[in-house]
């Protein structure tokens, strides 16, 4: 007897509850230790069905890496467009804290995990791209109005490198040397915009 094929519909909804169930089992362990045939144990499904809506692991956790830059997107898309530019930027550096505070690993998996270890098709590499165009276009609206000095594509480079940082070390539990995140952030946050900043023009001289 055939195989009853299943609607697009139920395809997705498997599509997404596997990308959970390996999300789960990599926050319990690691990206190395998830296996196919571990989700579909976990799924209570055959690996041959999970093989048919994954070609291997890479493509599952690609899927899952676009839904999280998107869960991460949704977080920058709050702050607020019509604030002035140097708020804007210092609004997109905390929601981007706020979402690697709020979900670790989904954070980790986004931008510490060996990129090797996990090719970007178009869909993923559009959803960062997302990201990283809003802080851009933050950036070079910054410039635009004369409030920092600088080629925009490098500053916001600077920024996010500053920001990840900073992030990755409260993640590893780094900040131990008597400083912690809480103190640090405010404080390069201010560094970063003011070594940058055009101050004649943010005080309208």
């Amino acid at each position: 007897m055939a195989r009853k094929s299943l609607s697009p519909d139920q395809i997705n909804r498997f599509r997404d509850q596997f990308c959970d169930t390996a999300y789960e089992l990599y926050k319990n362990a690691d990206y190395d230790a998830v296996s196919m045939r571990g989700i579909a144990k976990a799924m209570q499904c055959s690996p041959m069905m999970a093989y048919r809506y994954f070609a291997n692991k890479d493509a599952v956790f690609a899927a899952l890496r676009s839904r999280l830059f998107g869960q991460l997107g949704k977080y920058l898309e709050q702050v607020p467009a019509q604030l002035d530019p140097l708020a804007r930027l210092e609004g997109l550096a905390l929601a981007y804290i706020r979402f690697a505070r709020e979900h670790p690993h989904a954070y980790r998996l986004l931008y510490v995990v060996h990129r090797h270890q996990l090719p970007a098709p178009p869909q993923t590499e559009a959803a960062q791209g997302h990201t990283g165009n809003m802080l851009f276009a933050a950036t070079r609206q910054a410039v635009d109005r004369g409030c920092l000095r600088g080629d925009p594509a490098t500053l916001a480079h600077l920024f996010w490198a500053a920001v990840h940082g900073l992030v990755s070390l409260h993640l590893a539990g780094q900040l131990n040397q008597g400083v912690g995140f809480d103190d640090l952030l405010p404080a390069m946050l201010r560094s970063l915009l003011q070594q940058h900043s055009d101050i004649n023009a943010i005080a309208g001289t």
